[in-house]
């Protein structure tokens, strides 16, 4: 019974990390055409302001891999649980923190773009900044 609660674990995880793959890839196709059609647009307006249509696409891809992040993170800790020796730990303990850090830094990088997209005044600021 044992070995097969591994083995289901294992295609488990998996498949977890099989979800985490296609959101990246379905979030980075999205996020592909969205910028084509912005540029093709910004082609035949040129006058057009193109910034916070830039950053909503920023936006949303940051917002999907980081829902990608937590579904990898969580095929890690399926992984480690079923053969939990010291190293695999460890190594959990690495990715974690790692993963940790990076969903931290991207969300505070979403939460930064949102506060300027509804602060004009921020708006502002951020364009005075740009060389």
């Amino acid at each position: 019974m044992e070995a097969l609660l591994k083995v289901w674990t294992s295609y488990l995880a998996s498949g977890i990390e099989g979800v985490a793959g296609l959101l990246i890839a379905l979030a980075a196709l999205q996020a592909t055409l969205r910028a084509l059609l912005l540029f093709l647009k910004q082609v035949w307006r040129p006058r057009q302001k193109q910034e916070p249509s830039t950053e909503n696409i920023r936006l949303q891809l940051g917002r999907w891999l980081a829902l990608a992040i937590e579904f990898e993170l969580g095929a890690d800790i399926l992984r480690t649980a079923i053969a939990p020796t010291w190293t695999d730990i460890g190594q959990l303990a690495a990715i974690v923190t790692i993963r940790t850090a990076l969903n931290y830094f991207l969300q505070q990088e979403i939460d930064r773009a949102a506060r300027r997209q509804s602060d004009p005044a921020l708006q502002s600021e951020a364009r005075e900044d740009r060389p």
